[in-house]
């Protein structure tokens, strides 16, 4: 975890590593089988899109989807998009496909 870019919230970031295949993996419980809204919020203070596949359960559901530049580090954007989740336990997956890594990750919301 880092926290050298200011605005993120709680008391840090993830900062991918700059390699094809890095990846955060989140855990999170839902109480019915069906379709969840989710959001990370991210920056790329890059000109790079540092696209990401989305797996949910180890299922890639959103290949290659797009994290264009933000202008800086400092400037967060939200993406939103809808997967079909378990009920019970899931995992969501973000891994980066390019060999810049994916953007830095400062949360995300499911709901």
């Amino acid at each position: 975890m880092e926290s050298n870019h200011a605005g993120f919230s709680g008391t840090g970031f993830v900062n991918y590593d700059n390699l094809t295949g890095s990846y955060v993996e989140f855990a999170m419980n839902a109480a019915t089988a069906g379709p969840a809204t989710v959001t990370l919020r991210y920056p790329n203070g890059t000109t790079a899109n540092r696209t990401m596949d989305i797996a949910v359960n180890g299922t890639v559901v959103s290949p290659s989807r797009s994290y264009n530049g933000t202008g800086a580090w400092t400037t967060w954007a939200d993406d939103t998009f809808t997967v079909n989740l378990n009920a019970g336990a899931n995992t969501i997956r973000a891994t980066a496909t390019t060999v810049n890594g994916g953007p830095n990750l400062d949360k995300i919301s499911v709901g």
